[in-house]
């Protein structure tokens, strides 16, 4: 339950009041008070001036509460989690430096033109995915906590579990490994659009968070 609703909800008992007696009382829709408390929806402007005035709840301090609320949700173990825009961002231009770095010299030296290149004369694989993963998880994390990208962008990984420091050769290894492979399906890399702390399926198969460097 959302802190509007769940506050609205609290009000409503402690007043004693049904939530039929509370839209009468507020001159709200019945519906609209139902999806309030179930977090369906969210009071805005007059709707919520009304219903805080039958319930005698102090405006303002609700509306602080929210931010406060909101803010936590953002926060892990101190830090602020990488938004998925940046995240995104950083991802890209990664891919765009590994795409030149393994492109470019494959198709200068062994392919005999662009069009067989695009007809699948090219090195990408599920195995060259992984072994490059390792190899880039590997090199970078114990020196960056994280990735080019993280480092371009000033993120860096952590543990889902304790917050510390995802720079161990192994763990960089793993999970840049996971993120090559499921780089060949849709699922586990915009699984990140509808999750609350950001977090791809590899990021939760390694449990990890990607933050931003204090």
């Amino acid at each position: 339950m959302s802190i509007l609703g769940e506050k609205i909800s609290a009000g409503r008992k402690v007043k004693g009041l049904t939530q039929e007696e509370l839209a009468e009382l507020a001159k709200v829709n019945l519906r609209t008070i139902q999806r309030i408390e179930n977090s369906e929806n969210e009071p805005r402007g007059k709707t919520l001036v009304l219903i805080c005035e039958v319930l005698d709840i102090d405006l303002e301090d609700l509306l602080q509460r929210k931010i406060q609320s909101e803010n936590n949700i953002n926060q892990v173990f101190g830090y602020k989690l990488a938004s998925k825009g940046t995240r995104f961002l950083a991802n890209l231009l990664e891919t765009c430096m590994y795409g030149l770095l393994i492109f470019l010299p494959y198709t200068i030296y062994n392919t005999s033109s662009l069009k067989g290149f695009m007809n699948g004369d090219n090195p990408i694989g599920f195995g060259f995915a992984a072994i490059f993963g390792l190899i880039v998880g590997a090199t970078f994390y114990p020196i960056f906590t994280g990735n080019l990208g993280h480092r371009m962008f000033g993120l860096k990984v952590i543990s889902s579990e304790s917050g510390n420091d995802f720079e161990k050769a192994s763990e960089g290894a793993i999970r840049e490994m996971l993120k090559g492979v499921f780089s060949f399906f849709i699922i586990p890399i915009i699984w990140i659009f509808w999750d609350d702390k950001n977090q791809n399926l590899y990021d939760k198969l390694t449990k990890t968070y990607v933050v931003e460097k204090r």
